[in-house]
Formats: structure tokens, sequence, C-alpha cells
């Protein structure tokens, strides 16, 4: 296209400034639309998610419900079961009791027994000193009968018997003393066995009654354990009914978010065109001449296109570089990057030799040339500005920004851009930032041939 030759026109220049501004908030208005877009994607695969936590939530419930009512029936069980042991050891108490008294009884007739044995005991020690009382007078009598001669025969007799009956009585006393010590001593021990047993028997009771209490005790626990139960099963059953209720709710969002997203896809689209569109309209009103301002940058990048093409064709001419190593395509990764960056045989090269000149475009108006840079068909940078070429840290947001050489960018406007055959294009993009922030800006691309051969363009992006 030939330039028009016109004056000065305010109105001219006006309307140059417009569609740049038109195009401008296209592409910030497709942005928009993207980041709305990213939105309702991000917004339906966390409704998706929580759904499927809500259904998890509600089959947990469903099994705490039941739980809940198995744990009631076996607790109202366990009270049953307690009270029958609460009447069971309550009857066991007063048979026990009964058991004690009993044995109490026994005890006292025991002690009587004992007492009975001492009396019997004294009594036999009274007939053994009568025996041997006895004994004495009959040995005495058997003396008298011997002085007495024939006449005393008789009474010798009587004398001796007694005598007899006296030892007999004595040996029968010591046998019955015998017996009841034995009886004494045994008696007194089933005494002591028996106040033991009656003490032991007293600590049971207590016992029985401290466990009749805890048993009481118990049922009272498991009772309200039971109620606790049965409450905890009415809320979980008003829960499920809310989360019934709530996914009726979130379906509904479900349908009214993908309808948004139906209708932000469709507006992406058609902005998409739009901003297509507005950056045909913004070329061909630079191409004319129209917007002086553009224009200026525009010859800025042919210049130090041709510089470049110049520089690189020499290297070639004097063997420093070869095609084959210019036109590499083989990208090799470069480790810890993220996002991905990559190396050809071009890339030290262009370090050495296109960076400098890359560098003095962007001083000479660092204010309005945000960036200068040059990309392969293929949309590969081998090299970048020293401000964009920084150490990766791993922060995403930081080497997103400021690590772009040796990425691969090639997308919305680049794509017709690396096709087109004019001797320059101009567009408006949304320059990518940290990843997270945009900033719009107006983009040169000035083909680059090196020996008549396309290697890509040389871009410069700058805002006025």
């Amino acid at each position: 296209m030939e330039k028009i030759a016109l004056s000065e026109n305010h109105w001219i220049h006006e309307t140059a400034r417009i569609c740049g501004e038109v195009t401008v908030g296209c592409s910030e208005a497709s942005g928009v639309l993207e980041k709305a877009l990213q939105s309702a994607d991000w917004l339906k695969a966390r409704h998706g998610d929580l759904t499927k936590l809500t259904q998890g939530l509600d089959t947990d419930i469903a099994e705490v419900t039941q739980a809940t009512r198995d744990a009631r029936i076996l607790a109202e069980a366990a009270v049953t079961k307690l009270m029958t042991g609460h009447e069971t050891v309550q009857l066991s108490l007063a048979s026990f009791s009964e058991l004690i008294s009993l044995i109490m009884s026994l005890g006292s007739h025991i002690t009587g027994f004992a007492a009975a044995m001492e009396q019997v005991k004294r009594v036999s020690q009274s007939i053994d000193s009568i025996a041997r009382t006895t004994n004495m007078l009959a040995l005495n009598a058997a003396i008298e009968a011997e002085k007495a001669g024939a006449a005393g025969q008789t009474f010798a007799v009587v004398a001796a018997e007694v005598k007899k009956l006296a030892h007999d009585t004595r040996r029968a006393a010591v046998e019955i003393t015998g017996t009841v010590n034995s009886l004494s001593h045994e008696a007194a021990k089933f005494v002591e066995q028996i106040e033991e047993g009656v003490s032991t028997s007293g600590a049971a009771q207590e016992q029985f009654s401290s466990l009749q209490e805890l048993i009481y005790g118990v049922s009272d626990v498991v009772a309200k354990v039971g109620d606790h139960n049965r409450e905890i099963a009415d809320s979980t059953a008003q829960i499920h009914h809310g989360l019934v209720n709530s996914q009726k709710v979130r379906d509904a969002v479900a349908v009214a978010n993908g309808e948004m997203f139906a209708a932000v896809v469709s507006a992406h689209s058609q902005i998409g065109g739009l901003e297509m569109q507005a950056n045909q309209m913004f070329d061909h009103i630079v191409h004319s001449g129209l917007s002086k301002r553009d224009t200026e940058f525009v010859e800025r990048a042919r210049q130090e296109a041709k510089k470049l093409e110049a520089l690189t064709e020499a290297a070639i001419s004097d063997g420093t570089l070869t095609l084959e190593a210019l036109f590499d395509t083989d990208l090799r990764p470069v480790a810890g990057s993220n996002p991905p960056r990559f190396t050809t045989n071009l890339t030290s090269w262009a370090e050495r030799n296109w960076q400098p000149l890359l560098e003095t475009v962007k001083h000479s108006n660092a204010e309005e040339i945000l960036s200068v840079v040059c990309t392969s068909r293929e949309g590969f940078l081998p090299v970048h500005l020293k401000e964009f070429s920084r150490t990766p840290t791993g922060d995403i947001a930081h080497d997103t920004k400021y690590c772009r050489n040796g990425r691969v960018l090639l997308e919305g406007i680049d794509i017709p851009a690396k096709a087109s055959d004019q001797d320059y294009m101009m567009a408006v993009y949304r320059h990518e930032g940290d990843g997270q922030t945009y900033k719009v800006v107006r983009n040169v691309y000035v083909p680059l041939r090196i020996n008549g051969r396309r290697w890509g363009d040389f871009e410069l992006a700058y805002v006025v």
C-alpha cells in the first residue's frame, strides 16, 4: 500500500489515535473475558469438587445415622440388662444379709459352746481333785486295815476297790480334761474364723452396696447416652435433609454457571475475533501513514532489523556463525526452568551479538519501549534483554516475568504475524508480565530475512 500524502489534520490524527485506543480496549476486554473464563472454569471445577465432597458427607452422615440408631438400640438393651442385674444384686444383697445374720448367730452359739466347755473343764478338774483325795483316803484305809490284822481284811478289800475307783475316776477326769481342752481350742479357732468371716462378709456387703450404686449409675449414664444418640440421629436426619435441599441449590447453580460459562466462551470468542479485526484495522491505519506516532516506532524497528540482518549475514560470511546453527530447531530444555526454557546452537552466539543491539534500542527510549526481541517463526526467543534474562529463583511469578530468554511464545496475534509476508505488521497484545497481571502494549513485527531466507521477526513492543 502506498502511504496517502495528507497535510497535517487534527481529525485524521485523532481518528488514528482513537483507532489505536479501540484496539487497546479490545485487547483489554479480551484479557478481562479470559480471566472471567478462567474464573468460571475454576468455579465449575470447584463446584464439581464441592458436589463430590457433599455426596461423600451425605454418605458419611447416613452411616453415622445408622450407627447412632444401632448404638441407641444397644444402649436400650444395655439399660435393660443393667436393670436386671440391679434387681439381681438387690436380691443377692438381701440373701447375703440373711447369711451374715446366720453366721453371726452361729458365732454366738459357738461362743456359748466354748463357755460350756470351760465349765466342763472346771468340773473335770474338780473330779480329778476329788479322785486324788479319795485315792489318798483309800491308801490310808488300806494302811489302817493292815494294822487291824484279820479283823480289817474286809475293810481292806473295800479300801482297795475305793482306790481303784478313785484311780479310774481320775483317769476319766484326765481324759475328759484333754478332750475338753481340744474342743475348747478348736472352738476358739472356729470362733476366730467366724469373726473373720463376719468381718469379710461385712466388707463384701459394703462392696455389694457400692456395686449396686455403680450399676444404678451406669444404667443412668447408658440411658442418657441412648437419649443423646436419639438426638444425634434426629440432628443427622435434619442435616441430611439440608444437604438434599442444598444439592438442589447447587444443581441450579451448576446450570446457571454452565450457561454463564458458555456465554463467556462465546463472548471471549467474539471479542477475540473483534480483537483480531481491530488489530487488522490498526495495522491498516499505520500502513496508511495516518498514525504518525506509531509510524515513528515502525521506522525505528525497520532500521534496527536491517542492522541485525547485516550483522548476522556478516557473521555467516566470516564463518563465526553457520546457517545450520541459525536455523537450528532442536530445542533442548534448560533444567530447572518453570516456565520451560530451551537452548539451541544459536543461543550462545545470539547472547554475544544480538543482545547488545537489543539493549541499545531499549535504552534509547526506555520510558516508552517495553521490550525488544528476536523471535523465530516457531516463537522461540534465543535471547532477550538483560532485564528479562535473570537467573531463575523458583518463584513462578518472578521467573515468568524476568526469565523470558529461551521461552517459546506463539499464541494469539503471533500466529498471523509469523505467517504474514508484509514488510511489517502492527498489533496490540497483552504482555504476559508475571502471569497474573498484564500490560497492553503495541507491537511492531518486522520480518528478519537472512540471505533471503525468513528466520523470524524483529519485535519492538511499546506504549504511547
